[in-house]
């Protein structure tokens, strides 16, 4: 939960749960029979429309969108349009049955090799969803690669398998500019602690930036080094552009000290970091967090946006009483806050299974 997951860090996998259903009359835009012609089409920008919007349609919890381009992966792995191969290693990435996945698996590992970097770095990641170690075992080879953006890749995808192979290169990676905060991401969720003494180097450097000094010590507090949590609190209280990332991973990496300071920062009006604040405290299950949580969401007297922030933070508590104001928030029609909610409960409930 939260909008920085995406940015800093992977969460683990969460339990299957069944995909509602898009009706395909109320659908907009193209008809799926549209789409479906459009994978056979002689026009390579077709296959291209075709294959990304089945795609962006089964992400979405679209089951026919499913059905229509699932069985065709194989082959669009191999079309002659780059942009058709890249689309359907995303579908590749979405497929959860061995059976379908080992049916990709040739056409999967053979695109390491692609004549398009950008396939081929597509290729890296959607080779670690397939099952045994032989395409583990591709990926691992590339991290001896002369080509710098393969070997990154690699090892980021690596890190997401918390694979220990991917360590040196994420290591020496902290020190490029261009891919510091990437690597300190994949460094976190690979969650070894070897990587601490690189990561605590970096932190003493007087040339780093407030933003990314924030990060390496996210990155110190995830392996245990209590500079780390001390920096995150100092930046909570400190209003600077570091100030929302600080408070997120305060929570998410359970920074007790940072409950008086975050607890502050919930309550200054106008803050960008004050949503941040109120998942943190959620997280962080602080002593009156449920009360402040509760009275921010269940009121329409605040922003939509910092509501869901309150909500996010009532999922992360859990307790009866939040979770019996979001189902009641979550039967409203029409509104990101209601749909949040139930997407909320959906996320408790499989968690819980």
């Amino acid at each position: 939960m939260g909008i920085f997951s995406s940015l800093f860090g992977s969460r683990p996998a969460e339990p299957e749960k069944p995909e509602p259903e898009v009706n395909e009359e109320e659908a907009p835009g193209v008809a799926l029979e549209e789409l479906r012609e459009a994978l056979d089409s002689s026009e390579g920008a077709l296959r291209v429309d075709g294959a990304r919007a089945l795609i962006e349609r089964w992400r979405a919890g679209d089951l026919q969108a499913a059905e229509a381009i699932a069985p065709r992966l194989a082959e669009l792995l191999e079309d002659s349009e780059p942009l058709v191969r890249l689309a359907a290693l995303g579908g590749v990435r979405l497929l959860r049955k061995p059976e379908n996945l080992e049916k990709c698996a040739s056409a999967v590992v053979a695109l390491l090799a692609d004549a398009v970097p950008q396939v081929r770095v597509a290729a890296v990641w959607a080779s670690l969803r397939l099952p045994g170690d032989a395409a583990r075992t591709q990926v691992r080879a590339l991290l001896d690669s002369a080509e710098e953006t393969m070997r990154f890749a690699a090892a980021c995808a690596l890190s997401d398998a918390r694979d220990p192979a991917a360590l040196p290169e994420l290591t020496a990676a902290l020190h490029d500019d261009h891919r510091r905060q990437e690597a300190l991401s994949a460094l976190m969720s690979l969650g070894d602690a070897a990587a601490l003494p690189e990561v605590a180097r970096l932190f003493e450097e007087e040339s780093l930036g407030e933003f990314d000094r924030t990060l390496v010590a996210a990155a110190m507090a995830r392996f245990g080094d209590a500079r780390g949590g001390a920096h995150l609190v100092e930046r909570i209280e400190h209003n600077g552009d570091d100030r929302p990332i600080a408070a997120e991973w305060a929570g998410r990496l359970g920074v007790q000290e940072a409950v008086p300071a975050l607890s502050e920062l919930a309550d200054e009006e106008g803050d960008p970091a004050r949503g941040a604040a109120m998942r943190a405290l959620g997280r962080l299950r602080a002593a009156g967090a449920e009360q402040r949580l509760l009275d921010v969401a269940g009121s329409d007297e605040f922003a939509d946006d910092l509501r869901m922030d309150a909500a996010e933070g009532l999922a992360e508590l859990g307790t009866p009483i939040a979770m019996e104001l979001l189902k009641k928030l979550a039967e409203g029609e029409g509104s990101e806050l209601s749909q949040l909610c139930r997407e909320l409960l959906a996320e408790v409930a499989a968690q819980a299974s």
